[in-house]
């Protein structure tokens, strides 16, 4: 695992897209691939990073062409068409500012009939191009990923899940004055530890004692994010506030 701690949340965010344009380049060598596969999350922690994207496109520093994005996961009962889904902040605030096609991306629909064969098809769409190149994450105070909630193991899959009390009470705000959504479609850590590279993504002082535990504590099934530790090419990209904790104990890298 790599670690590290960046003056800013911009910083993180051009740092996270250094990552993901060597990944392009990597992956645009392999020309039997028939698709750069990256896996994006929604949510506040990623919009710095959104903005990093755009900016390199659009000068021609970042050619996308051949990079499909994929959902990482989905509040069940928002279809795309809800503002409040993270299908509609990723059509907002990336693929539409890129001119993306709507068939281009792979996005999750979470107002689908039947959210388990939803969540079912778009990890078989992702596995059918050779799996992730790329899985960008954030993490949660209680160290989920995605919804990947505490308790969850190494080898679960992609599927549909119940949200922790912690989570909902994040979502509150969002879904006021209605109740915040009770279950989540989610890739799973299976999907994610199939990924050849992965960006962890912690910005503020609200996210340094998980950033802490992560690197002080042995991985478990209580804090999901620390099953992913091992992966080979893993890399936490911290800012000052979220990153403190594990500056001070001299983890500039582990592993």
């Amino acid at each position: 695992m790599r670690f590290a701690t960046l003056a800013t949340d911009v910083a993180v965010a051009s740092a996270a897209a250094d990552l993901l344009a060597d990944t392009v380049r990597l992956a645009n060598t392999v020309k039997s691939r028939p698709a750069v596969a990256v896996i994006l999350p929604a949510g506040k922690t990623p919009l710095p990073l959104f903005a990093e994207i755009l900016r390199r496109t659009r000068r021609g520093a970042l050619d996308l062409r051949r990079v499909r994005f994929f959902q990482l996961d989905e509040y069940v009962g928002t279809g795309p068409g809800d503002a409040r889904s993270f299908a509609a902040l990723l059509r907002r605030e990336l693929l539409d500012p890129l001119g993306r096609a709507a068939d281009h991306d792979a996005l999750l629909d979470g107002a689908a009939a039947d959210p388990s064969a939803e969540i079912a098809r778009h990890a078989c769409e992702l596995a059918a191009i050779g799996g992730a190149d790329l899985a960008f994450l954030g993490i949660g105070r209680n160290g989920h990923v995605a919804f990947n909630e505490p308790g969850t193991l190494r080898g679960d899959g992609a599927r549909l899940v119940l949200l922790a009390a912690e989570t909902r009470a994040g979502a509150a705000a969002e879904f006021a004055p209605a109740q915040p959504p009770t279950a989540g479609i989610t890739l799973g850590l299976a999907e994610l530890a199939a990924a050849r590279r992965i960006g962890l993504l912690a910005i503020g002082a609200g996210k340094q004692a998980i950033v802490a535990s992560l690197l002080a504590t042995p991985p478990g099934s209580d804090r999901p994010a620390s099953l992913l530790l091992d992966h080979p090419d893993f890399t936490l990209f911290a800012d000052k506030a979220a990153g403190a904790a594990g500056e001070s104990r001299g983890n500039a890298t582990r592993g």
